[in-house]
């Protein structure tokens, strides 16, 4: 193999990772994009594998929580967005299942629905279908985020309201 080959597609993919974290997949996907030979790609994944440079395990962990976080992201988005990246189906449900389990999703999707809110009722169906479609974009399931509002409309009704 050509090692001035392999130099230049490392080079290409360590500017490629310089950007964000990739997984192996993208990195596989933009050095073909970049036209270099199949065993010039196997080696320099291999490489950049060697050196840490490309764990999808760690990249699934570490991009589930910062999604969840900053994005109030659910979990058919993260299992979604993971996928579309290349990251094995075992990485992705082990993350989305260690970062769901410190919290469940019902408290994720509560917190998005309260920030939403900003202290207002949910007396209103142009509000509540608003924030329904809101949380499905976000990844929660309907489920999930009809008794999440069901829950907000309720606790936001006057007492005296409810008993009738």
């Amino acid at each position: 193999m050509n090692e001035e080959l392999l130099r230049k597609a490392l080079d290409s993919a360590y500017r490629y990772l310089a950007r964000g974290p990739r997984s192996r997949i993208e990195v596989e996907r933009r050095l073909r994009q970049k036209n270099y030979s199949d065993p010039v790609i196997r080696k320099a994944i291999q490489r950049l594998e060697e050196y840490r440079y490309i764990d999808d395990r760690t990249l699934a962990r570490q991009w589930t929580r910062d999604r969840v976080l900053r994005g109030h992201w659910g979990p058919l988005r993260l299992r979604m967005e993971l996928e579309r990246k290349g990251v094995a189906r075992e990485w992705v449900e082990e993350a989305v299942r260690e970062l769901f389990g410190e919290r469940d999703e019902k408290t994720h999707a509560t917190e998005l629905a309260a920030q939403r809110l900003k202290g207002r009722g949910l007396r209103d169906p142009k509000d509540y279908r608003r924030l329904f479609a809101q949380l499905i974009r976000r990844g929660y399931s309907s489920d999930v985020a009809q008794s999440v509002l069901q829950k907000m409309k309720n606790d936001s009704e006057p007492s005296d309201e409810r008993n009738d």
